[in-house]
């Protein structure tokens, strides 16, 4: 008897896994990964057009949530040629050499109302960086597809661009290209109910 109440208290106690219902479907076409960088203090705006990503995330099960988040890193763009072949040349993020970056949260952390933080790590260049990316999450009935949810997540990464090497030779000060960067994230996802 005794054998079998320690097997109930194991089995009570490992914690719950998601299941398939609890995965997200992001919407590329509502979905979007932006930037903002300052340089001669000008604004220069990109966007990082191709991303991939698995989410599982249910407010009332934040233990077992996952974010995986993979950028394809040749495809960036700021809409300018000249800025574009800076950025994908290997004095910023030598696209060539490095062409995914990813983020993955180790936790997801619950701020009060719709706010929550999703902590985890950053890897640009192969450098890989702990960073919180402080968000917001709408979640109702997806109006489009009955039976399914509709979430909306909204939030803002800073980031210093030199702690990921992203600026080498000329380019390692802060006199031309400030070091902050500020990373949009707008996900719109959907899963069953």
């Amino acid at each position: 008897m005794r054998r079998l109440l320690i097997i109930v208290a194991l089995l009570l106690a490992r914690p719950v896994l998601a299941g398939p219902q609890d995965v997200w479907t992001i919407d590329p076409r509502n979905s979007s990964l932006a930037f903002t960088a300052t340089q001669v203090g000008a604004f220069v705006n990109g966007r990082f057009p191709a991303w991939t990503g698995e989410i599982v995330l249910d407010p009332a099960a934040l233990a077992v949530a996952r974010i995986d988040i993979r950028i394809h890193m040749p495809a960036v763009t700021a809409s300018n040629l000249d800025v574009d072949s800076l950025l994908k040349g290997p004095n910023f993020l030598d696209v060539k050499k490095f062409p995914e970056a990813r983020f993955v949260a180790t936790s997801i952390i619950a701020s009060g109302g719709d706010r929550y933080e999703a902590r985890g790590k950053l890897t640009i260049r192969d450098v890989t960086r702990d960073v919180v990316l402080p968000f917001t999450l709408a979640i109702a009935d997806n109006p489009a597809r009955p039976g399914n949810l509709r979430g909306t997540a909204r939030g803002k990464l800073q980031i210093k661009r030199l702690d990921f090497g992203v600026g080498q030779n000329e380019w390692a000060g802060t006199g031309q290209v400030a070091n902050d960067v500020t990373i949009d994230v707008n996900v719109v996802a959907s899963r069953p109910k």
